[in-house]
């Protein structure tokens, strides 16, 4: 089985992410990955730059984005359709909407955040990911990542593990095998 990473993040994610897009298609080539997704917070920033640059190394581009959700928690939703992309642009503005108090420009934006019940009504032609170690929906709120799994079903919904090598890993990974399954 080959591996291929589905939650990675560019350097438009600030303070989580440091390669260029051309940056991250060079090293996936270089580690022979078939495929990598570009999962940048809260948006599609680096996925056009990335996928230029992935064709021109011969890895697959995958097209996603971390959304955060109105409780805080985050979910990684990839694209498999033009529809899918078309949802995933939807929902990415949705969650940007009315991040400026009282529409002014001068204010600092908000968090984006994304209603769940909108990405469970949008799903068509996406895949979606439980969320990170840190802030993932499964391990926040395992009840919420249930209702997701049962709007994307089981060929579309899946629970992702991660080892930071942080305090906890092993508990928190067993505990997320456990909803898997």
């Amino acid at each position: 089985m080959t591996y291929v990473e589905l939650h990675s993040h560019s350097s438009y994610s600030f303070l989580d992410g440091a390669s260029l897009p051309e940056e991250l298609a060079i090293r996936a080539a270089e580690r022979g990955y078939p495929a990598l997704a570009v999962t940048d917070h809260d948006g599609v920033y680096g996925s056009l730059e990335f996928a230029h640059a992935a064709k021109h190394f011969g890895v697959r581009p995958i097209t996603g984005a971390e959304l955060t959700l109105a409780d805080r928690s985050h979910v990684t939703v990839l694209v498999e359709t033009a529809k899918g992309y078309a949802n995933l642009c939807r929902l990415i503005t949705t969650a940007h909407a009315h991040t400026r108090p009282d529409g002014k420009e001068t204010q600092p934006a908000a968090d984006p955040a994304l209603d769940q019940k909108l990405l469970e009504e949008l799903n068509e032609g996406l895949v979606c990911l439980s969320g990170c170690a840190r802030h993932g929906l499964a391990v926040r709120n395992p009840n919420g990542a249930a209702r997701l799994a049962e709007a994307f079903g089981r060929e579309r919904f899946f629970v992702e593990l991660q080892r930071p090598y942080a305090r906890g890993d092993a508990r928190r990974n067993a505990g997320l095998r456990d909803l898997a399954s």
